[in-house]
């Protein structure tokens, strides 16, 4: 009888064992499973969002290819030509509308009519063009007084040469300005020359 018992257990405890064992083992192989699943999605997803930035990166850089050949000039578009001397490190500018002739022109067409020039602003209401050139830029002036009239003077090859006579006394101006009036005012620039003969009218 006891053996009897003795072996009903042992075929209990044996089948409590398996089942426990497959329980254990299914468990596993399920997260294994599901890790794989989840790395194998990361994956895709990774290679889908690189594929993707490279995609749109392309796209972008097409655009503005495509937008900057396709802008063309309105006829409200404003002109700077900068010029820069080497020789005085002043740079000169020249503002101007857009000749009727260059309506619609793109920045291919403009550069092979202004070859001397670099193109560095290109929209179609404003358009800046730049050139470098040696010597100087032929606007330093000097204002002396000769007679008790300030008398402007400009420079060319280190030399001051007459270059206009006013009509402005030398008699109303300050101790300060007669003394420097006498040693000569340097000026660069045709604007600031205006302006300092706006100062002394």
């Amino acid at each position: 009888m006891n053996k009897v018992i003795i072996t009903i257990l042992s075929i209990i405890v044996l089948m409590i064992a398996i089942l426990v064992g497959i329980q254990v083992f299914k468990t596993q192989n399920d997260n294994v499973t599901q890790h794989q699943i989840a790395q194998i999605s990361e994956e895709i997803e990774d290679d889908c969002t690189e594929e993707w930035k490279e995609l749109n990166s392309q796209n972008s850089i097409n655009l503005q290819v495509n937008t900057q050949e396709n802008i063309k000039l309105s006829p409200n578009c404003s002109f700077t030509f900068q010029t820069h001397y080497t020789g005085c490190g002043h740079t000169s500018r020249k503002y101007m509308n857009i000749p009727q002739q260059l309506v619609n022109n793109t920045k291919e067409q403009l550069q092979e009519l202004y070859n001397d020039w670099k193109i560095t602003t290109f929209k179609d209401n404003e358009v800046i063009l730049e050139k470098e050139v040696s010597g100087e830029c032929g606007e330093h002036y000097v204002l002396r007084d000769v007679n008790g009239k300030i008398v402007i003077y400009i420079m060319k090859d280190g030399k001051e040469e007459e270059y206009e006579k006013t009509e402005i006394s030398t008699d109303y101006l300050t101790e300060t300005d007669k003394i420097t009036m006498q040693e000569g005012l340097k000026v660069n620039g045709k604007e600031n020359l205006n302006q300092a003969i706006e100062d002394f009218e």
